[in-house]
């Protein structure tokens, strides 16, 4: 990705994050933007058993896909941007679970919710995976996120023409109760060694 595109991309970046209301977990050291809000959708069921429904309290999670690309700059490896991408993961969970042990209404919050056409190898993790309807918004997104990945992909415009039917829009998710146990204070936190 070449450096003015990089910085077209950060003015970009700080307009979405404005308009969206999202908060950084822990800026330059998190792949994960968050907001808070209330999830519409159909019924969700955590691989631990619990249930976010319409109207529940949740964060939305974001990856946060320009400090990702500032991350993959310079590399064309498409197996060393995907172990990136699940170390950074790794290393960003206690922190988004440090995050929403602090917050004054944690005992509202029902769990993490995100939407992603990158949901391969998450359920190991502790996320569970499903789909989503595709209406208007999701179109929208699918589109959006399409142009992300050819942006940092090394090989782009090929990957993201091949994904129209390997990797639809799923959202992945995960309760409360199941990102603190794995990755709350009290456990053991991942140092992203190996990944």
């Amino acid at each position: 990705m070449n450096a003015s595109l990089l910085t077209l991309w950060r003015y970009w970046d700080w307009l979405y994050q404005h308009c969206t209301r999202l908060q950084y977990v822990e800026k330059g050291n998190n792949i994960f933007r968050i907001v808070l809000l209330r999830y519409r959708g159909e019924t969700l069921v955590t691989t631990d058993q619990r249930t976010i429904q319409n109207g529940d309290l949740i964060l939305k999670i974001h990856i946060h896909n320009y400090y990702f690309a500032t991350l993959c700059k310079g590399i064309t490896n498409e197996l060393r941007i995907a172990l990136l991408l699940r170390r950074h993961i790794m290393l960003s969970l206690p922190k988004l679970a440090a995050f929403l042990e602090k917050l004054e209404n944690k005992e509202h919050i029902k769990g993490i919710v995100g939407t992603t056409m990158l949901y391969k190898a998450v359920e190991p993790i502790g996320f569970t995976v499903s789909d989503v309807p595709m209406n208007w918004f999701f179109r929208y997104k699918r589109w959006y996120l399409r142009l992300m990945l050819r942006i940092i992909h090394p090989d782009g415009k090929r990957k993201a023409r091949s994904m129209d039917l390997e990797q639809p829009l799923k959202r992945v998710f995960m309760s409360k109760e199941a990102l603190l146990e794995r990755y709350g204070s009290k456990q053991y936190r991942p140092t992203g060694d190996g990944l």
